[in-house]
C-alpha cells in the first residue's frame, strides 16, 4: 500500500502548495479547503460525500488507508479504516494523529486526500470529484465556499482564486463538454 501512495503521489499530485497547484494529471481534479476552520479538518458534508462516493465506486465495505507524511517518509505502513467519518474521528484522535500531515488514500477508486497544516486537499479523476460535487450543489456552489475559506479578497493578491480554478479545471472542461475520466 505504501508504494501504491507514492504512485498516487508521483503521478497524479504534487507535493505543491497554494498558490500553486498540485494537480499533475489533467483528468484529475481537486478541492481545497482551509484546514483549520473544521472540526473535522475541512467540511463534514464534504468528507461524506467523498466517503459515500468511494463506497458507491468500490465494495462498500472497501477500506481507506490513512498515512502520516511521516510514516511514509520513514517507510511505515498505513492503516486501513472503514470508510466513515467514526472511523476517521476515531484514527485522528488516537494519539493526536489529527496534529500531523496525513494522507487518506484509495488505490481502487483512485483518490487522495491530503491533510497539512494549513489546506485539506481532497483530489481524485474529474469523474469522482465531479460526483461529489454534484451532490454538494454544483461546481459554482463549491467555488464559492473554498474561495470563502481562504479569504482570497477583492484582489486576490496570494494567487488563491487562481489556485482554486487550476484544481477544477478538468470540472470545468466536462461542465463545457470535455471528455472525463472513468475511475
Amino acid at each position: 500500500m505504501e508504494e501504491d501512495l507514492r504512485n498516487l503521489l508521483g503521478v497524479f499530485v504534487s507535493d505543491a502548495r497554494p498558490p500553486d497547484s498540485p494537480v499533475m494529471d489533467e483528468s484529475w481534479a481537486a478541492l481545497a479547503f482551509d484546514r483549520n476552520l473544521y472540526e473535522d479538518l475541512a467540511p463534514s458534508d464534504v468528507w461524506e460525500a467523498w466517503l459515500a462516493t468511494h463506497r458507491e465506486l468500490t465494495d462498500p465495505d472497501c477500506r481507506v488507508w490513512v498515512m502520516s507524511v511521516a510514516q511514509l517518509s520513514s517507510g511505515g505502513s498505513p492503516l486501513g479504516v472503514v470508510p466513515t467519518m467514526d472511523s476517521l474521528r476515531e484514527y485522528w484522535l488516537k494519539d493526536a494523529n489529527f496534529l500531523r500531515d496525513h494522507y487518506v488514500f484509495s488505490v481502487s477508486s483512485r483518490s487522495l486526500v491530503r491533510l497539512d497544516q494549513d489546506v485539506t486537499l481532497f483530489a481524485a479523476t474529474s469523474a469522482f470529484v465531479s460526483r461529489c460535487v454534484d451532490g454538494l450543489g454544483g461546481l459554482d456552489l463549491m467555488m464559492s465556499r473554498m474561495d470563502d475559506d481562504f479569504g482570497s479578497g477583492d484582489d486576490d493578491s496570494e494567487g488563491l482564486r487562481a489556485f482554486l480554478r487550476e484544481n477544477t479545471k478538468a470540472l470545468n472542461a466536462r461542465d463545457a463538454g470535455g471528455a472525463s475520466c472513468v475511475p
